[in-house]
């Protein structure tokens, strides 16, 4: 069976993230530039680090909160978005390159008279801004690439909830109605009291399998034996009228499944088989496992099919196991119908096991 869990990727701490990417961008930066210079004029060593100082405190401290304000006030129109972005890089980028130069002058004496000093500073208003255009960019871009995903998990999460809910309520459908058979068989056999006792102790089994079936997915055996009770209840109330096989290899048995699976395969089957098959009425379930880890279903039953919409017919099982294999296998499993030769056969074919 499918997982409702998502794997959509996605961080879970903004403001971890945040810090490890400012660290490691503005130190990498850092010595990117230090290699540059080096071979030409370790003098602008200091005012580097200088720099990618003031550029890390500034853009942590003053302009990641300005863009959180300008994606808060202007995310629902883009060109405001866009026009107040570009001009906050601007602002960062003048400032940084001739604040840093004037307050870095104030505290030291720089010495920038070669040709690649000179062309290193006399660039900086422009790479700067680059700098800057970067680091926004970056900054939305991760920020946007984490609200979609969380927005993702959000909805996944949603859609499964949604999802479990639904399966809920259509198991809760199922047993009722099986209580509802069992205790009908009990009335019809009010005047015998051992085929009374019997029935109870079928009926109470099955009861306690039922209880104990908390898990949304247990082995197929549990449910055979269980079926098996309720055939038993079945056999006891119409005596010669009704013969049965149950066939399950030891694989399908161990195999883990939805509950309730066969169940109302077997009621349809019951229901339809006493009305339209001549007596006996003949069941057969046989359950087989393949080579390549998928499983078959087989719930065969004496007489003729009833057509959907027909007097005294209901779908309503049919369909609700229909709905219960899309919601659990997502279009993996499938249900089918046939009726040929007197014999009404319904199939379920269940994938391997992820």
């Amino acid at each position: 069976m499918l997982s409702t869990g998502s794997r959509i990727p996605y961080f879970s701490d903004k403001n971890r993230v945040f810090w490890l990417i400012q660290s490691l961008g503005w130190l990498l930066m850092t010595l990117v530039a230090l290699g540059i210079l080096r071979t030409q004029n370790t003098s602008l060593a200091p005012f580097i680090l200088f720099r990618s100082i003031f550029g890390f405190l500034v853009t942590a401290f003053l302009l990641r909160p300005i863009l959180r304000l300008l994606r808060g006030r202007y995310s629902a129109t883009p060109v405001l978005l866009v026009s107040s972005l570009i001009g906050s890089v601007i602002v960062f980028g003048l400032a940084d390159a001739y604040g840093t130069l004037w307050i870095f002058n104030l505290v030291s004496n720089l010495q920038a008279n070669d040709a690649t000093s000179q062309m290193f500073l006399n660039s900086s208003l422009t790479l700067r801004c680059g700098i800057y255009a970067f680091w926004v960019s970056l900054y939305l871009g991760i920020n946007h690439y984490i609200d979609s995903s969380r927005e993702q998990l959000r909805l996944a999460q949603l859609e499964s909830d949604k999802r479990d809910s639904e399966l809920r309520l259509l198991r809760a459908q199922v047993n009722p109605h099986f209580l509802f058979n069992a205790l009908n068989a009990i009335l019809a056999e009010a005047e015998n009291p051992d085929r009374v006792t019997k029935i109870t102790h079928s009926l109470a089994d099955y009861l306690r399998f039922s209880l104990e079936q908390t898990a949304d997915l247990y082995p197929l055996g549990d449910e055979l034996n269980a079926l098996e009770n309720y055939l038993r209840v079945e056999k006891i109330r119409f005596e010669e009228r009704l013969e049965y096989t149950l066939e399950a290899d030891d694989a399908a048995r161990g195999r883990l499944i939805p509950g309730a699976l066969i169940q109302p395969l077997l009621e349809n089957a019951i229901k339809y088989g006493q009305r339209t098959s001549p007596p006996p009425l003949r069941l057969a379930i046989r359950v087989q496992s393949h080579a390549n880890g998928s499983l078959s279903l087989v719930v065969e039953n004496s007489g003729q099919w009833v057509e959907p919409g027909a007097s005294n017919s209901t779908s309503m099982g049919l369909n609700n196991l229909r709905r219960r294999l899309e919601l659990d296998y997502r279009g993996k499993a499938s249900l089918t119908t046939e009726a040929a030769a007197g014999i009404v056969r319904v199939r379920v074919e269940l994938p391997a096991p992820i």
